[in-house]
């Protein structure tokens, strides 16, 4: 009855085309659906792929089909075709389809055919029932026209590949593009009070539908704001500038879960309008935001992409510090004494005449003590007195008595092997892009005197104590990166206090890293080697007779240390996963 009524208001509005029939008939490797309509239309149509269909609209038409629905059809790929008096002077038909696939739109007087590629072969053809009613009423009618001159090229054509459209407006009223984009998108779109009368001339391809709505209306000065029921509302931008500056604004507290109020509030203010304000509430770790309503969903959008678990990072490091040291020394001194007359005696007691008579006893004198004698001819002598070896492991002492003089050989030797080795695996778990810091070592106390603390020159100097971090410390900062790999930031140090050998206080002795590496999951990378060196060899004796040869080593001392430290740092990141 409705499709008689419709049939009815047609023939009394000749300017309105009637659409009176639909069937689907194989084509070689093609399926044509034929809508036969009462005249000339033109059409817009898209597809969409979820599920697959093709819709078709045909305007300034009027539906006159015995009925809306066509369903199980089940023929050349196409599963039912539906229709309907869409609104006042568009008929829509959606064809659905088992899988979607190429096809073409056309039109010429009498028919719009929609044209399917369909490698299924052949098929019997399917048509829709006659519409029966009044013969008179259908002699008023024009007949059906198979298609046979060549069709004309398509008006508007929108094609939809992952959710892009192609389509092309030439002068074309702006109700009528954003009525195409409704049905492209299934979104309601409701257009502002100064739209009306705006025209659009595009062509677009291929593009994702948002962005080129959002181009279109950009061009004309308007935009589009999505309210939280998922309307679209188009309207002038100074129109929705004059309505946020009256709107009521709106105080809401959002809750940070997995960050720091802090944190989030300087994310947020990018956000805010020139009335609305941000407040932290650090003890409930909240973010209060006073706004309007637009402002209040960015917000929320931008916390739900924010506020998520933040991966957790541990870091396991093996620091190695080897020290080895060799010591080999050589020292032989001389100690020439004369008993009658002259003795150094720096290096051993001696015995003379104090009186110098020759009758008075003879007692011991000891070291450091010299005895100089000015009435006779006498000698004595030292050789290396000053480079003695400090702790040797041989000692030997020989003497040669040649009548009255007395030579002393002192020979001094020192072998000596020193390894150190220290290892240390600190391990620290971190949330990623946070810093870690672990130390393992002590705080060294340094004495400042500040002489002029008490004022000037006739000021008390006063004493401060400064604290030194030693020992081991490791700080690092983790990132992930795509494909479970880790990039570290990490400063590795080890350092130690000695005595100095002035007075100046201490010395700190420091091996430190700074390094950036990319390294996998659960991968361990050398984050840095470093290998020093030092060879020092000092030698000392009696001129000219030192450098003899063969001979000269019997007239010197001499003094080789290899030092060699290496420090080694390995560094293994683990990326716990965590189910939240």
């Amino acid at each position: 009855m409705t499709s008689i009524l419709m049939l009815l208001i047609g023939l009394l509005l000749p300017a309105t085309e009637l659409v009176t029939g639909v069937s689907v008939v194989p084509n070689r490797n093609r399926t044509e659906i034929l809508v036969s309509v009462n005249g000339s239309v033109s059409y817009r149509a898209f597809s969409m792929a979820a599920p697959a269909r093709i819709v078709v609209d045909l305007m300034n038409a009027r539906h006159a089909l015995s009925r809306e629905d066509f369903l199980d059809i089940n023929r050349g790929g196409v599963l039912s075709v539906r229709t309907s008096q869409y609104s006042e002077d568009i008929v829509r038909v959606v064809v659905d389809l088992e899988g979607m696939r190429e096809y073409t739109v056309t039109a010429s007087r009498g028919a719009v055919r929609i044209s399917l590629h369909d490698s299924g072969g052949e098929f019997d053809p399917w048509e829709s029932p006659s519409l029966s009613f009044d013969p008179a009423l259908v002699a008023t009618a024009a007949p059906f026209v198979a298609a046979a001159a060549p069709f004309a090229a398509p008006l508007v054509q929108i094609q939809e590949s992952d959710r892009r459209i192609s389509v092309s407006f030439d002068n074309t009223p702006i109700e009528d593009v954003l009525f195409t984009f409704a049905e492209f998108s299934d979104k309601s779109i409701v257009a502002g009070s100064d739209v009306a009368g705006i025209v659009v001339t595009a062509d677009i391809r291929d593009q994702a539908w948002d962005d080129a709505l959002e181009e279109i209306l950009q061009s004309r000065g308007l935009v589009a704001f999505e309210s939280e029921t998922g309307i679209i509302r188009i309207d002038a931008i100074q129109n929705i500038n004059d309505r946020e500056a009256i709107e009521p604004l709106l105080t809401v507290p959002y809750r940070i879960n997995y960050g720091t109020s802090q944190e989030m509030a300087l994310a947020i203010g990018q956000l805010i309008s020139g009335r609305g304000q941000v407040a932290e509430a650090p003890s409930a770790n909240s973010v209060i935001v006073t706004d309007i309503r637009r402002v209040h969903d960015a917000i929320s959008a931008l916390i739900a992409e924010l506020d998520i678990p933040t991966p957790q990072i541990m870091i396991a490091a093996k620091i190695i510090f080897v020290n080895r040291t060799q010591l080999s020394d050589l020292g032989i001194t001389y100690d020439l004494k004369d008993s009658q007359g002259n003795q150094l005696n720096e290096l051993s007691p001696g015995l003379a005449n104090l009186a110098g008579d020759g009758v008075d006893e003879i007692v011991q004198v000891p070291i450091g003590t010299n005895v100089f004698s000015l009435g006779g001819n006498s000698i004595a002598a030292l050789g290396n007195a000053d480079f003695n070896i400090a702790v040797p492991t041989l000692r030997m002492l020989t003497s040669l008595v040649i009548g009255r003089h007395t030579l002393l050989n002192f020979i001094t030797a020192l072998e000596a092997s020193n390894l150190s080795d220290i290892h240390a695996a600190p391990a620290v778990t971190v949330s990623d892009n946070q810093p870690a810091r672990l130390q393992v070592g002590e705080r060294t106390p340094i004495r400042v005197i500040d002489a002029a603390a008490g004022g000037g020159v006739q000021g008390f100097p006063t004493a401060t104590i400064n604290f030194e971090e030693t020992g081991i410390i490791l700080e690092v900062t983790p990132h992930i990166t795509a494909g479970d790999y880790v990039l570290l930031t990490v400063h590795v140090e080890r350092s130690a206090a000695d005595a100095a050998a002035t007075d100046i206080g201490l010395i700190f002795r420091t091996q430190e890293v700074d390094t950036r590496v990319l390294v996998r999951d659960g991968e361990t990378v050398v984050g840095a080697q470093l290998t020093v060196t030092e060879h020092s060899e000092v030698r000392s004796g009696i001129p000219l007779l030192m450098n003899l040869p063969i001979l000269g080593g019997l007239f010197r001392t001499t003094s080789v240390t290899d030092i060699q430290r290496d420090l080694l740092i390995l560094l293994t990141p683990h990326i716990l996963r965590q189910n939240f």
